[in-house]
């Protein structure tokens, strides 16, 4: 089996945190387009975000996570390809 990229590896990852559909992977949602995004999936997002891609999100750059989009985001400034 081929290795996902990180792309990959992160959508994966946030439809099995949010209890989400495909569909729904898109950049400019966040908790008010997705039902399972809630304060207890934010806190699995990060420490997920930290498992996965080894960094660690502080509490101040978790307040600043309202979308998928600014999950990328985050991701690109710590050198992760997505």
């Amino acid at each position: 089996m081929d290795k996902l990229t990180a792309d990959e590896q992160l959508k994966q990852l946030l439809m099995d945190i949010f209890l989400m559909e495909e569909e729904e992977y898109k950049d400019d949602n966040g908790p008010e387009e997705i039902e399972g995004w809630d304060s207890l999936a934010t806190v699995s997002m990060a420490v997920a975000l930290h498992q996965t891609f080894h960094h660690h999100m502080s509490v101040e750059e978790v307040t600043r996570i309202h979308t998928i989009g600014d999950i990328k985001a985050y991701l690109r400034s710590k050198g992760v390809e997505i």
